[in-house]
């Protein structure tokens, strides 16, 4: 009898389990079919994006040769991934469709924040108003209507401008060919220079050579993955003798000015006047690539 007994009782609590399952799905659905879609242009319809805080200058971002850029306040290469995170406002749902009458209930009277989504034939704007005291979304007057959404995306418009610089010292689409550091003082006696022909690296200088392995790993430790803390506009003092390096691309050389050296590594990008900061044992091993001297022990 207590068999039986307790095998209802574990049916019960399973019946109820699934009960409770179906439920909590069933409401999710429900919840999905009374969002509603703010826009309906995906993320590729635009190349271009302003964003406008009353007591701000403007910025600017837009697509030149496949990739993000900043126009204003600084003209560099942009965060891509601050970028995609402004352009998902395209695909967001919101649980409010509201009207746009009463502008200065939703602080919409006077927006917070604007944000343009452009290309050659269009022109969205979406106007950021007042939260909501309750779940502290946003109001967003977007055409006719005004909607409730997180207020991330205000969030990550409000950065400052710098801090939407990409802070790769080589950006994704530059290819590496080779590098001339016979300028630095820990290289000068050998003059290296390390090159990449015919889908291997060579090392041409006094008493140098290297290992394919170790200049692979030391590129992927360095230059090709890691990121600087910090990158900001800068203006050199050319009457300054910083020591400087070349890095050469598919097309074009680029010369790195080592401003500082500890405790970050600082090095001045000329062609595009940006400054990067390095931590101290990156920025080493940066310059330290793995070669070896012939005439060492």
């Amino acid at each position: 009898m207590s068999r039986r007994w307790a095998a209802n009782l574990i049916l019960l609590i399973v019946v109820i389990l699934v009960s409770i399952l179906a439920w909590s799905i069933s409401q999710k659905e429900l919840e999905k079919s009374n969002l509603f879609e703010i826009s309906s242009f995906k993320l590729s319809d635009f190349n271009e994006i302003q964003i406008d805080f009353p007591s701000r200058v403007k910025t600017h971002f837009k697509i030149e040769k496949n990739s993000w850029r900043m126009l204003s306040p600084h003209n560099a290469r942009a965060d891509e991934l601050y970028v995609y995170r402004i352009l998902s406002l395209l695909a967001t749902k919101s649980r409010e469709k509201l009207s746009a009458n009463d502008l200065e209930k939703y602080g919409l009277d006077k927006p917070r924040l604007k944000i343009t989504f452009l290309n050659d034939s269009q022109k969205e704007v979406f106007l950021f108003g007042s939260y909501n005291p309750v779940n502290e979304e946003q109001y967003v007057r977007y055409g006719d209507n005004v909607y409730l959404i997180s207020g991330g995306f205000s969030e990550t418009a409000s950065f400052v401008p710098q801090e939407l610089i990409d802070k790769n010292a080589i950006a994704a689409y530059e290819n590496i060919k080779g590098f001339d550091f016979s300028r630095l003082e820990s290289w000068q006696a050998s003059q290296l220079k390390l090159l990449f022909t015919n889908g291997k690296w060579t090392a041409k200088g006094k008493g140098v050579e290297l290992i394919q392995a170790d200049i692979l790993d030391w590129l992927s430790m360095t230059w090709k993955k890691p990121t600087s803390d910090l990158v900001e506009p800068y203006k050199m003092d050319p009457r300054v003798g910083y020591k400087s390096f070349d890095i050469l691309l598919d097309n074009k050389k680029v010369t790195f000015f080592r401003i500082q050296e500890s405790p970050k590594l600082t090095l001045y990008r000329k062609d595009e006047g940006l400054l990067y900061y390095f931590p101290g044992d990156l920025g080493f091993t940066m310059l330290s690539p793995h070669v070896k001297l012939k005439d060492s022990n």
